[in-house]
């Protein structure tokens, strides 16, 4: 078994999601004191993870998910845990995005979660809204401002009409910034039109590669709020 790493929040999952869950092989060399731990799979694909790798699993926490089942608990907190694809000594690759993404895998299962929880976690790495929807420093990708707001436009229509869609889930990769912080890296566009549509229930999938030796947390920690305060 390789390195086992650790979000760095506590995320409110939907206990429905999890109790489906098989418990984890792993019984020991859990550091974390959480009482529900998720163990995500290492599936190289979202839209058909459930086909293309292992399945997620739960490490700790299987009474504590069933009393919420059963009293009807809308979320309960979980931390979330990953077997590195990074070696444990590899200071360079958690911090280069192209680095990182050659190793990046996904959970097999998506997760329902509050946006407004994720929000106040301030891990978006960008605020979208009308104004500025759409706008990609990639020249390939420039679009005038009618069509940038009608996008948007669109998107709240569709999702004041239909609900949040779950083929779309929020991507939140642990560690992703500075190999220590977690942050939303796919669906920000998504998230901001949840929230203007004072929605609570949207869909999530959790993404990983590595983290940054144990070492250099204290440190990278510091830098990485800063980082996140910076883009926001």
């Amino acid at each position: 078994m390789g390195n086992i790493c650790y979000s760095s929040e506590i995320y409110h999952l939907d206990p429905k999601d999890i109790i489906s869950l098989k418990d984890s092989d792993i019984k020991n060399n859990i550091k974390a004191k959480d009482e529900v731990i998720i163990l995500i799979g290492s599936n190289k694909t979202y839209w058909n993870a459930q086909n293309d790798g292992t399945p997620d699993t739960l490490l700790r926490g299987r009474r504590i998910v069933e009393e919420a089942v059963k009293n009807g608990t809308e979320y309960i907190p979980v931390r979330i845990a990953f077997v590195s694809h990074i070696a444990k000594y590899d200071f360079i690759s958690p911090l280069i995005r192209v680095l990182r993404y050659r190793h990046k895998f996904y959970s097999s299962n998506i997760y329902h979660i509050d946006p407004f929880e994720i929000r106040e976690k301030r891990i978006e790495r960008n605020f979208r809204n009308a104004e500025n929807a759409y706008r990609f420093s990639n020249p390939k990708y420039k679009m005038t401002k009618e069509t940038r707001q009608k996008m948007y436009q669109d998107l709240v229509d569709s999702m004041r009409q239909n609900g949040y869609d779950d083929r779309f889930p929020l991507d939140i990769m642990l560690c992703r910034n500075m190999g220590i912080q977690d942050t939303l890296n796919q669906g920000h566009h998504r998230m901001s039109v949840a929230i203007d549509c004072k929605m609570h229930r949207v869909s999530v999938i959790f993404s990983a590669a590595g983290q940054a030796p144990k070492f250099l947390h204290p440190f990278f920690r510091i830098i990485a709020k800063l980082n996140l305060l910076f883009k926001q």
